[in-house]
């Protein structure tokens, strides 16, 4: 890595750079992988963190996720079927959002939408897969792409400055967690706009919480949540937010009094890496090479990985991998190499030139 890495007036410095180091020389617990560096982690004796102590037996992890398969089942019962979809799906054209996809299509029968936002930044291989899946899987596909202005304007900002919570860099870089927010503003208002009563995300434990395995939302909540959000985000990133982060009044009245049930069902399955690739790839889907480590979609991601370490000094990634450790999906040794693999900015200079 340069000893000085700069983005038109986006740089780390020195500092930074110290930060990446120690971080990938730091102390880790012995049997999930998560560095000391991570906030309020610390070791015992045995070297092992409070997390693996609070995370139960293999039995009680295993009733857990077969809890949160219950509760997904219960609210595909419930769904009513209003407008001409079952399901909106957040398809990122990644391995999860595909299996994500292709289960509810294939193994619980809805009827899905997938909506893809193009953020600018997506692989050509990624927006390759889009089609390439939804065609042979038969789902109806659409892609929205908000103004480049703006979502540049909005990724430089989350960088620069501290937009988001300290619970929510627990869980992604500043850019994806703007870039999430926007994303489920967009499926929740096309949702209550085309009546589709449940949403559908890829996301796994660690991306959130544990237990967001089904959230349900009213009108009441809705408006009390969004319009904080909303003011907030128009703070960093101007009036043009309105547009991408908030939910007109006449949306909201088509919600009524509805309940939307925003379900992220990879919280409830088994997740093994490989067998997910090999199951979407008989559909159609390719994995890309030039989207790094940890993405299968976005090409601003380790840009988003590398500024992260450089203000938090802990990866984006920690929680999520670990998390996969506790669970039995991912060994110690997978992870740790995963996250110690810092990205090679060079690989990405026209990205940046971008920003």
């Amino acid at each position: 890595m340069s000893q000085a890495l700069k983005i038109e007036g986006l740089k780390i410095e020195e500092e930074g750079l110290q930060k990446i180091h120690d971080y990938v020389e730091s102390e880790r617990c012995s049997h999930c992988g998560i560095s000391v560096k991570f906030p309020g982690i610390k070791l015992d004796d045995d070297g092992v963190c409070h997390l693996c102590k609070d995370e139960g037996t293999r039995q009680e992890i295993e009733e857990l996720r077969k809890n949160l398969n219950r509760q997904l089942d219960e609210v595909i019962t419930k769904i009513g079927k209003r407008g001409d979809y079952d399901c909106i799906v957040a398809y990122s054209g990644g391995k999860d959002s595909s299996m994500t996809l292709l289960k509810l299509t294939r193994d619980y029968g809805l009827n899905c939408l997938a909506i893809t936002i193009d953020n600018g930044f997506l692989s050509d291989s990624a927006i390759k897969n889009c089609h390439a899946f939804t065609q042979e899987l038969g789902v109806d596909f659409t892609m929205f792409t908000p103004s480049f202005g703006f979502m540049r304007n909005m990724y430089r900002k989350s960088i620069e400055n501290k937009v988001h919570s300290n619970a929510s860099a627990k869980r992604a870089s500043a850019v994806c967690n703007s870039c999430i927010g926007l994303i489920n503003n967009h499926m929740i208002k096309t949702a209550i706009s085309m009546e589709v009563d449940m949403i559908a995300g890829g996301y796994l434990g660690g991306q959130v919480p544990k237990d967001a395995a089904v959230m349900e939302m009213n009108a009441n909540n809705l408006v009390r949540f969004r319009e904080s959000a909303l003011d907030h985000y128009k703070m960093h990133f101007g009036d043009e937010a309105q547009k991408f982060f908030g939910i007109p009044p006449h949306v909201l009245e088509k919600l009524g009094d509805r309940t939307l049930y925003v379900t992220n069902p990879m919280l409830g399955w088994e997740y093994d890496k490989e067998a997910i690739i090999k199951e979407i790839s008989q559909y159609g889907w390719e994995k890309p090479s030039d989207t790094g480590q940890h993405s299968s979609n976005c090409r601003l991601n380790d840009v988003g990985i590398i500024f992260h370490l450089k203000e938090s000094g802990f990866h984006p990634y920690e929680t999520e991998l670990t998390d996969l450790v506790r669970k039995g999906f991912m060994t110690r040794e997978d992870a740790i190499g995963k996250l110690n693999d810092i990205p090679d900015l060079d690989q990405y200079s026209d990205v940046m030139q971008k920003l």
